[in-house]
C-alpha cells in the first residue's frame, strides 16, 4: 500500500459494511474508488488549553500535567499550596482535574479518554475524601473547605 498524500475521503460505501471509499486527489481535484474494511479517523491532536488560567501547567503544545508527571519535578511550581503531590489525573492547580487527549501523554484514543474520566470520579471522591480531614483551598473561589462546610 502506498501513501495516498494531498487526499481526503469524501464518500463510502458497501453493502452492510464498509467496503469501499472515494478518495478525492486535493490538488488535482480527481476522485478514485478504493476498497476498504475500515476506516480510522484522526480528528487532530491539538490540545486547544489556551483558555485555562495560567495556574494550571502545560508542557510542549499546551498538554495539560497531571498527577505523576509532577513527580518527576517535584511539587507544582504554580498555584500548588497544599502538602502532598496531586492525585492522579489532578493538574497543577487542586482540585481540578484533566482527562483524554488534553492530557501530556495520554494515548490519545477514545476508550482511553472514557476509561480516565470514570478513574477520575473515583480520585475526585479521594479528593473530597481528604478534604474532610484537612483544610485546603478550593480552585479560584477564594475560599477555604473546612470539615463541615466552606469558609470566607
Amino acid at each position: 500500500m502506498s501513501a495516498m498524500t494531498s487526499s481526503g475521503v469524501v464518500d463510502g460505501g458497501g453493502m452492510g459494511r464498509l467496503e469501499n471509499l472515494i478518495l478525492e486527489d486535493t490538488v488535482s481535484g480527481i476522485t478514485e474508488n478504493v476498497p476498504a474494511a475500515g476506516l480510522f479517523v484522526l480528528i487532530g491532536a491539538e490540545p486547544h488549553t489556551g483558555w485555562l488560567p495560567d495556574e494550571i501547567t502545560r508542557a510542549e503544545y499546551g498538554y495539560v500535567v497531571t498527577g505523576k508527571d509532577f513527580s518527576r519535578h517535584g511539587y507544582p511550581h504554580r498555584g500548588w499550596h497544599v502538602e502532598r503531590l496531586p492525585l492522579m489525573l489532578e493538574t497543577s492547580m487542586p482540585g481540578v482535574f484533566a482527562v483524554g487527549d488534553v492530557r501530556r501523554g495520554s494515548v490519545k484514543r477514545v476508550s482511553s479518554a472514557v476509561g480516565e474520566g470514570s478513574i477520575a470520579i473515583q480520585t475526585i471522591h479521594e479528593y473530597l475524601s481528604l478534604a474532610q480531614r484537612e483544610e485546603f483551598s478550593m480552585p479560584g473561589e477564594g475560599q477555604t473547605v473546612r470539615s463541615g462546610g466552606l469558609a470566607s
